[in-house]
């Protein structure tokens, strides 16, 4: 068991990620409004993808959960509290790391297949974003199993894996980022000018592509600076609600294309009705 001056020492290192934690709440409401603007605005989505943007929430509010918990229980029940249970880190804290983990290698996943897409079916680019999200998941995996093991401040916060975990998600989000950069970016040689409810789409795919990898590469700067890895709790918060939302904004662009389809569309003249009767009753 740690000594309580050991545990208590901790204490100061949980401020950034309560910052984050408070970003992540509200975060979450707009997840949440972003899964029923999706569910009412495309009923007829592949099953598949439902399935995935369903899992991805749901997983979302229990991470939600997960650490509205820890920061209650570290905050609240055991403030100044000594007792064996306090001294100890809850079980949350591991589940909302596999949580982050596994929501952020569905999404990688989600964005390598349109990668795949838009390289013209480059597999070798998509199966390097696909490898690298399966070895930062991998990594989450053992930064979870190392923590629920130990239980231990000073374990969670010196975890060898995390600065590797943070480096492959980077990675990824770059690898990722970079390719719809790059494919999409106007003028490419070969491809013609998209019209705009298209390039509506590019520009919210770019968008959310870098908004990820911007967050994934100020978590792994924080972790290798010397004196500021406490603050790494600030990034890690609001990463796997940025994946969650990131996702469900590609997929909500969708309805303004649909939109501007139907405006588009031009509206052929009708014959009147009275015209039609009148000529079914001549001879």
């Amino acid at each position: 068991m740690n000594s309580v001056p050991d545990q208590f020492a901790y204490v100061k290192e949980w401020g950034p990620g309560v910052i984050g934690y408070i970003f992540a709440l509200w975060m979450s409401g707009l997840s949440a409004g972003q899964m029923t603007f999706y569910l009412k605005a495309f009923v007829n989505d592949r099953r598949g993808t439902k399935a995935a943007v369903v899992l991805v929430f749901v997983l979302d509010m229990f991470h939600t959960y997960c650490t509205s918990a820890v920061f209650w229980q570290l905050l609240v029940n055991c403030r100044r509290n000594t007792s064996h249970q306090c001294l100890i880190l809850p079980w949350e804290i591991s589940a909302s790391i596999f949580l982050t983990s596994t929501i952020s290698v569905i999404v990688q996943c989600f964005y390598a297949y349109r990668v795949w897409i838009i390289s013209d079916k480059n597999w070798k680019l998509a199966g390097s974003v696909l490898v690298t999200a399966l070895g930062q998941y991998g990594l989450g995996i053992a930064t979870a199993v190392t923590t629920v093991q130990s239980r231990s401040p000073a374990v969670f916060f010196t975890c060898p894996f995390e600065v590797p975990y943070a480096a492959a998600s980077a990675i990824c989000d770059v690898m990722i980022s970079g390719s719809c950069l790059f494919y999409l970016r106007p003028g490419r040689a070969g491809v013609q000018r998209p019209s705009n409810h298209i390039q509506h789409l590019v520009v919210v795919s770019v968008q959310m592509a870098v908004f990820t990898s911007l967050i994934a590469i100020v978590w792994l700067l924080l972790y290798s600076i010397q004196g500021a890895r406490s603050w790494a709790g600030f990034p890690s918060a609001i990463l796997c609600k940025s994946y969650v939302n990131s996702m469900l904004a590609v997929l909500n662009a969708r309805k303004s294309i649909r939109n501007q389809l139907k405006e588009n569309v031009p509206n052929l003249p009708t014959i009147p009705m009275t015209v039609i009767s009148q000529s079914s009753t001549e001879p």
